[in-house]
């Protein structure tokens, strides 16, 4: 007969897991990294650059994740995924992204390199039809440093003024799949956005020792809000075709702004105002398909729209436009179950992107475009993958003398699994 019996080592690996998870918690959260590393100098509007949160596999293919499912990865910008994964098995993800940048403008260049926790995230099957996980990661980051000359109306001198904006927001996620049929899967992230922005201004006269200018704002946010998602599964012959979905409505977050102003003049003052209100996160929508063949070969593609002109921040309108993202990828796991060389044990995953954006500067769309590699490695005694994805890019144009930022976007990410349950046979 066939007994189902509780590994012995599921407190010492479940207590592990859990450390390291609330170790990353801790991390994210700390001063290192809820500033979300960017150096970005379109970081200045809106909610600063939206962040990169997806797992290893989907950035090694352009970002695409709505119509794809396996079930040793948590894909969790698709929730309804996890009605599949592995019942017998503890997971936990963890990754890092390094972005090396250069930026242009005119005959000028810099270089400039930023490091991010991208992920940190465990999931388990609670029954047969039901999955879920708990993950915590960046959602948008404040990092520009800009300097700027203007004249002084009627006049010959100028006044230089120095931006600095640093801090982000980030979120933490309760992701839930289940399958209502053969068939159809749902799933709804549940989601708490929490953070800090960080904006300040200083304007001093050219040659001039003192400032005659000083502002800081600060907006604190702590809010909820939701999305809810769909696979759909259907097989044909040799093929199997995923199709999925996502919706979220547009929502308002609480927040806090605090505003601080310093004048000089003849009798110099200093000014402190705290405000409550809301900002939009505004409704948004994605489809997308995954197509198997057999189980070496997968091909997927997405489209995301999210609607960000007309969201109001304090109740003031923003100049946000809409945003509209096209993913391509695939995959190919090499590995029949008896290859005997590393390399055919590998899994290879190839992808491209092109991004709308959702700032709009000088009349010009802040878009972008990038080509994406990984590999798959698998970890001995089938304890989990190295996913590593290196993604080239650019965002901006040189148009009307703007920055243009060519990247090298390298994503590490770990899955891990733990064994929670084994099968022991008794005569």
């Amino acid at each position: 007969m066939w007994n189902v019996r509780m590994n012995t080592n599921f407190f010492n690996s479940t207590g592990k897991i859990t450390a390291l998870f609330v170790l990353g918690l801790l991390l994210i959260t700390s001063n290192a990294f809820s500033q979300n590393n960017t150096s970005s100098p379109y970081s200045y509007f809106g909610l600063g650059e939206r962040m990169q949160n997806m797992n290893g596999n989907s950035a090694a293919m352009g970002g695409v994740s709505y119509g794809y499912k396996r079930g040793d990865v948590l894909n969790l910008s698709n929730p309804a995924s996890l009605s599949s994964i592995d019942s017998l098995k503890f997971h936990f993800n963890i990754g890092t992204t390094f972005k090396f940048s250069k930026l242009n403008q005119g005959d000028k260049s810099d270089h400039f390199n930023d490091f991010n926790l991208s992920r940190i995230a465990f999931g388990f099957k609670v029954s047969h039809r039901y999955g879920t996980a708990l993950s915590i990661s960046p959602y948008s980051s404040l990092g520009y440093d800009i300097t700027k000359r203007d004249n002084i109306y009627g006049n010959s001198g100028s006044v230089i003024r120095s931006l600095l904006g640093t801090g982000g927001l980030n979120q933490f996620v309760w992701s839930n799949g289940v399958q209502l049929s053969k068939d159809l899967s749902l799933g709804v992230n549940g989601i708490y956005l929490f953070g800090n922005n960080t904006r300040s201004e200083d304007v001093v006269i050219e040659g001039g020792a003192s400032t005659v200018y000083s502002g800081k704002t600060e907006l604190i946010s702590k809010g909820l809000y939701f999305n809810l998602a769909l696979q759909y599964e259907r097989t044909f012959g040799d093929y199997k075709i995923n199709f999925g979905g996502m919706y979220q409505p547009n929502i308002s977050v609480d927040a806090k702004k605090i505003t601080s102003v310093y004048v000089s003049n003849s009798s110099a003052s200093r000014f402190e105002d705290e405000d409550r209100g809301t900002f939009d996160v505004p409704e948004s929508f994605g489809v997308g398909f995954g197509l198997n063949k057999g189980k070496h070969l997968w091909f997927g593609g997405d489209y995301t729209h999210e609607k960000w002109s007309g969201t109001r921040i304090f109740d003031e309108a923003t100049d946000l436009v809409n945003r509209d993202k096209f993913s391509l990828g695939m995959e190919y796991n090499a590995n029949d179950g008896y290859a005997r060389k590393f390399i055919k044990k590998m899994t290879y995953r190839m992808g491209g992107f092109y991004d709308t954006g959702y700032i709009k500067v000088g009349g010009n769309n802040i878009d972008s475009y990038g080509l994406s590699l990984g590999l798959g490695i698998p970890m001995a005694q089938q304890k989990g993958m190295l996913n590593i994805a290196v993604e080239f890019g650019s965002t901006g144009t040189l148009n009307n003398n703007m920055v243009r930022e060519d990247y090298t976007r390298v994503t590490i990410d770990f899955n891990l699994f733990e064994t929670w349950f084994v099968k022991r046979k008794y005569q």
